[in-house]
């Protein structure tokens, strides 16, 4: 895989890839979930803001949801594969996330 300077790979197994990024939208968010059935995963993308400092406030957290991304199950271990890189390239550089 040879990748961009930006990272994103342009090379996968010998097969040239062009992205083309013209109508790409960006969005935040600070939480995620996943599901599955036989046939798709569904990536599910939101935000929340707990901010709240006591128990009564944080018994109960509202969660966003703002994007849905289905992928098929090949996709998804592809999508896997290529975070599992990611994050330990960025912890090499930047040290061990904590969660």
């Amino acid at each position: 895989m040879t990748e961009k300077l930006d990272g994103t790979p342009n090379a996968l197994n010998g097969v040239k890839i062009d992205w083309d990024d013209s109508e790409m939208q960006s969005m935040y968010a600070n939480i995620g979930t996943a599901t599955a059935n036989r046939e798709e995963f569904f990536l599910l993308f939101g935000t929340h803001q707990h901010w709240r400092g006591s128990r009564e406030e944080t018994e109960s957290v509202g969660v966003k949801l703002a994007n849905r991304v289905v992928m098929s199950p090949f996709a998804a271990k592809r999508l896997a594969l290529i975070l599992t890189q990611s994050i330990k390239a960025y912890e090499d550089q930047f040290g061990k996330i904590e969660i």
